[in-house]
């Protein structure tokens, strides 16, 4: 993907936020204030490790996402989202008896699959296979909180759903299971199980190697004792997997594929039979590699992540484009461990997978990969931990994600998320992803609401001008090593795009767009006061601001580095109604109070917005706040009212409005300007008034005294 960029000058001087003309500027009717921004709110679930999957046998497209400890859920539009209940059965001769999960996995309905035997294909007795007896239970008994993050799958040449299920043990002995039903909701069957982990272990009588299907496994079948490979006791993390995690995908060959494991020895991948959705024992894999540094083996298939017990789970691979993308998560689960998720690509399913600085997702030593302490920056982050103004809470702790490629062109990004202020509770969250000019992965800033915006939209037209992209952005860049057992959190920074390609505010530099017809967006940014500028690649696109209604230019970026970075422009005339109706019940000063000290005229402003004031009396109290004179209690003192107007701008868009407050001081005090008596302004006889806007006459009701008309003594009796 080359694409052809339109260079602006560049500038690193500061530029005002609103050097725009003046003559352009828009005042939001009063009428319209309060009645633009609306909150906006979608029913939310709790799926934690959530695998998409898409059900198109109804009237209308459902997608589902299934989740660890049996959790799962739906949604039509992948916005709104409802519980849903699966559930397990058993065949009793013809018919099928649903059951409870302590039943489902005692024995398996494949009989016989097809194995390799020397260069031969033959049918063999599959034999059963308990796979709840397998689990290691002496620390965790119990199965129910050890089904962890499965996968569905609809499995055509089969005709029915395929689930598989993490069956989780310690001591690394686990076991992914296949279950399959006629219905997505279930009754799932327990067909087999598909690779097991944890086989070396003979502490319990009961559980040895022999009782896994290692023995159908091309080049195995004639062993009579487990390999010396095998045999590495409580090192077992340190070379083969926890077979946990499931991803299971076609190929664009129709090959069927299953990528598995957790921390310990790596992330590895195996081909599946797309007739029985069991491993598929006539592909034989030679052994690759030694010790801790395997990368194939004729069991588990091949390496394509991690080892050495670097952080890296919940591999998921989707084909988007002409890439395979292998998303995976590193850090702990809970809110302060520091849970992120990161990505690389391959042209072929099983590998060689690398990230945009061309590092390979394999590591050949222990590597602290995620945190303030980390030595290595594997995989480009599709984004971090953060917080938009509009958010009541932060998101930490994002991951276990699933994607989807729609059959629309759209693509989208699944994954649960923790909040700094919410303890361990946990939700679903659908972002839209996109590529960019080089073929990586960037993840809208804004959860998806609908948007007609797919990857061909942004290949075939530019959506957005260089006058619709210039305006003020709220930015949040996502770097490596955040400090994650503080529940640290990237807030957002200021900038400001022009029209000429220019950036200021807290970062500088200049941005360019695609000449070549395309939403393609190139930014080089600094921070201000350094010149050191890191380049992003990007798109840009509107958007709709997460719980509101409010539209945005926004962009999404990597550098080549593999930092992500948003930026968003809320629209004007919505920022500036949101603003509105967040402070005018919250302004500094109370309607008509009485003025005694120097006013605080500060108030919060969100999205870009700038709020300046402006008082019809600044002899009394300045445009600042600032208390001109001197107060005083004495009662026969007039209280004089001063308005103070307050208006809030973002981009061209504006609105005005203002409170009164009272000053008490000598009418003196209240003199800013001398009219002469014979004073005439468009025929009227201007006469005399105070700053309060009492006209000073000789009539029953005006104010009596002496007053200085033009260095000359008056007296109004």
């Amino acid at each position: 993907m080359k694409h052809l960029f339109l260079l602006f000058a560049f500038c690193c001087g500061a530029i005002s936020t609103y050097a725009q003309d003046v003559e352009n500027l828009i005042q939001i009717p009063a009428a319209e204030l309060g009645k633009l921004y609306k909150s906006a709110s979608f029913n939310r679930v709790s799926v934690h490790d959530p695998s998409i999957v898409v059900d198109k046998s109804g009237t209308n497209k459902r997608y589902y996402v299934y989740g660890s400890h049996r959790a799962s859920a739906s949604s039509f539009d992948m916005k709104n989202w409802s519980n849903n209940n699966w559930s397990y059965g058993v065949v009793n001769g013809s018919r099928i008896t649903t059951v409870d999960y302590r039943q489902a996995f005692v024995t398996n309905m494949t009989k016989k699959v097809r194995v390799l035997q020397g260069t031969d294909t033959v049918e063999v007795a599959f034999g059963n296979f308990d796979g709840q007896q397998w689990r290691y239970t002496a620390n965790n008994a119990d199965l129910g909180g050890n089904q962890w993050a499965p996968d569905v799958i609809w499995n055509p040449y089969m005709n029915k759903w395929c689930l598989y299920m993490s069956l989780n043990g310690d001591n690394w002995r686990s076991v992914i299971a296949l279950m399959t039903a006629d219905q997505i909701t279930g009754p799932y069957i327990y067909q087999g199980p598909v690779v097991y982990s944890g086989f070396h272990w003979t502490d319990l009588p009961n559980q040895t190697w022999k009782q896994t299907d290692f023995k159908l496994v091309p080049g195995l079948q004639q062993l009579s004792a487990l390999p010396g490979r095998y045999l590495v006791g409580g090192s077992w993390g340190n070379r083969w997997p926890n077979n946990i995690d499931p991803c299971v995908f076609f190929d664009d060959d129709e090959q069927m594929w299953m990528s598995y494991g957790s921390w310990s020895g790596g992330i590895f991948i195996l081909k599946l039979d797309k007739y029985t959705g069991l491993r598929d024992y006539t592909v034989k894999y030679t052994l690759k590699g030694s010790g801790d540094d395997t990368t194939q083996d004729p069991y588990f298939g091949t390496k394509i992540a991690g080892g050495h017990y670097v952080s890296g789970e919940g591999s998921y691979i989707e084909k988007i484009g002409k890439y395979y993308y292998l998303f995976m998560s590193y850090g702990g689960l809970e809110s302060n461990k520091g849970y992120e998720m990161r990505y690389f690509r391959s042209s072929n399913p099983d590998g060689p997978y690398k990230d945009a600085k061309g590092t390979s997702a394999i590591f050949t030593t222990y590597q602290m990969n995620y945190g303030p302490s980390a030595n290595s920056n594997a995989g480009n982050r599709l984004f971090g931990s953060y917080k938009w103004q509009s958010m009541g809470d932060a998101e930490v702790a994002q991951g276990h994600n699933s994607a989807l490629l729609d059959d629309d062109g759209r693509a989208y990004l699944i994954y649960h998320t923790r909040f700094a202020n919410g303890g361990e509770g946990h939700q679903v969250r659908v972002h839209q992803l996109f590529q960019n000019a080089s073929g990586w992965l960037v993840a809208a800033p804004y959860e998806f609401v609908g948007s007609p915006y797919n990857q061909d939209s942004i290949e075939s037209r530019q959506i957005c001008s260089a006058d619709e992209i210039a305006g003020t952005y709220q930015l949040i860049p996502h770097p490596y090593r955040i400090d994650f057992a503080n529940k640290a959190y990237q807030k957002e920074s200021e900038i400001y795009l022009d029209a000429e390609g220019n950036v200021s505010g807290d970062y500088t530099g200049s941005w360019t767009i695609s000449i070549d017809n395309t939403s393609y967006i190139l930014l080089k940014l600094a921070k201000k006061g350094s010149t050191a500028q890191t380049q992003y690649t990007g798109v840009v696109l509107p958007q709709q601001v997460s719980g509101t209604n409010m539209p945005s230019v926004s962009f999404m970026a990597v550098s080549t580095n593999g930092v992500a970075v948003w930026g968003t422009n809320v629209d004007g005339k919505y920022a500036v109604d949101y603003n509105y109706q967040k402070v005018k019940d919250k302004l500094p000063f109370k309607a008509y109070q009485q003025v005694t000290s120097d006013l605080d005229l500060t108030v919060p402003t969100y999205y870009g917005a700038e709020v300046t004031w402006t008082s019809d009396q600044p002899n009394l109290i300045s445009n600042e706040g600032k208390l001109m004179v001197t107060p005083t209690s004495v009662s026969t003192d007039p209280n004089i009212k001063v308005t103070m107007t307050y208006r809030i701008r973002k981009d061209n868009y504006y609105c005005e409005s203002s409170r009164t407050v009272r000053v008490r001081c000598s009418e003196a005090d209240a003199i800013d300007k001398i009219y002469a008596e014979d004073d005439v302004r468009d025929g009227i006889a201007e006469g005399i008034y105070t700053l309060s806007g009492v006209r000073v006459d000789n009539t029953a009701s005006g104010l009596k005294g002496i007053y200085i008309v033009n260095g000359k003594k008056k007296l109004l009796k």
